[in-house]
């Protein structure tokens, strides 16, 4: 069961997760600084649908989850025809049509997160600035080195891998490569350990057994079934007990 910092007690109207829709514009790490500050330490997690915007904007928010120790949850790269995107009521992200995606800028703001889920696009970034475009050759592959070391000095502060980051370095602005939660970008690594030495670990080879043994729910051995249902077990005793560590020391922070 949660347990509340002494003194402190949710109401009706506080906010438990909030989310972040739409291109990024300067601007938005105050409204998101403001929402996490009214809802302070409830808050503990962001769903997010972005095609991208303001890298400045979304470095400070990214950096302002990792502070107040945030979950971002990201909808999965999966295309759908040409409509509408939509979220239901729970907050899960119901994409009707077109790609309901958190790419570019976006997935800075996943990078920044304690716990993430989901899948991110990556690229260089683009500018649209007319000074840039006016710029000198050397003057503007200077002015650009500088832009994409700031990314860099981020998503290397983030704890992103390093064949990540040259990845997305790699990754022209007209293109995008997309990078999964599950491919071990769940956690960054300190955290991880940090986690783990409290909540204990649950490796690879035993998620990749239990998501074996749940896609072959219909055909499994009493042995088997026993199997799964001891790991889902683990699982779910593992992830509840990250999130309780994370909401104890959130409760410590002062607001911003």
């Amino acid at each position: 069961m949660r347990r509340w910092p002494s003194g402190v007690r949710p109401t009706e109207t506080t906010c438990s997760s909030g989310v972040i829709y739409g291109p990024i514009k300067h601007g938005d790490y105050e409204k998101v600084l403001a929402l996490y500050r009214n809802n302070h330490p409830f808050l503990s997690s962001f769903m997010l649908a972005s095609p991208g915007g303001d890298v400045v904007e979304a470095i400070k928010i990214g950096r302002l989850f990792r502070k107040y120790l945030i979950m971002a949850n990201a909808p999965l790269h999966v295309p759908f025809p040409e409509g509408g995107e939509t979220f239901t009521s729970e907050g899960e992200p119901e994409c009707q049509g077109g790609r309901c995606i958190c790419a570019s800028a976006c997935a800075l703001i996943w990078f920044g997160a304690v716990y993430r889920m989901g899948s991110v696009g990556l690229h260089r970034p683009r500018t649209d600035d007319p000074y840039f475009k006016g710029l000198a050759p050397a003057d503007a592959a200077g002015a650009y080195r500088r832009a994409l070391n700031s990314i860099r000095l981020y998503l290397d502060e983030m704890e992103a891998p390093n064949p990540m980051i040259e990845a997305m370095v790699a990754t022209g602005s007209a293109d995008i490569k997309w990078v999964d939660a599950n491919d071990e970008l769940e956690r960054p690594p300190s955290l991880a350990e940090w986690e783990d030495t409290t909540c204990g670990g649950f490796s690879i080879k035993d998620r990749s057994v239990l998501s074996h043994l749940r896609a072959e729910h219909s055909d499994l051995s009493q042995q088997e079934q026993s199997l799964r249902d001891q790991l889902a077990k683990r699982q779910s005793k593992w992830f509840l007990c990250q999130v309780e560590l994370l909401s104890r020391n959130r409760d410590k922070l002062s607001p911003p």
